[in-house]
C-alpha cells in the first residue's frame, strides 16, 4: 500500500509517508488519552482526598498537603501508571 512505485521496496519518500500514516493514529489515539487524564485526574482527586485522610499512616500527611499540591501528585502517578500500560 506504501509501496507507490510497486518495487517491492520503500524509499526514502515512501517510508516518510508511511511513518507518517502509522504515527498520526497513535498520536491522536495517545493525545485524547492524556487530555482526559489531564481534565478527569485532579477531579477525582479532590474528590478522593477525604477518604484518603483518614488513612493510617499517610491521612496526616494527605491533611497537610494542599489541594493543588495533592492534585498534581496524583495526576503525575496517574500520567505515569498509563504511559507503563501503553509499554507494557
Amino acid at each position: 500500500e506504501s509501496d507507490i512505485n510497486l518495487d517491492g521496496e520503500l524509499d526514502r519518500e515512501e517510508f516518510v509517508k508511511f511513518m507518517n500514516k502509522m504515527t498520526k493514529d497513535a498520536f491522536i489515539t495517545m493525545s485524547q488519552g492524556l487530555i482526559t487524564t489531564l481534565a478527569v485526574a485532579p477531579t477525582l482527586a479532590l474528590l478522593t482526598k477525604r477518604s484518603t485522610e483518614n488513612v493510617p499512616g499517610i491521612g496526616k500527611v494527605v491533611q497537610k498537603l494542599p489541594n493543588s499540591v495533592y492534585a498534581s501528585l496524583v495526576t503525575l502517578v496517574i500520567v505515569l501508571f498509563q504511559q507503563g500500560v501503553e509499554k507494557a
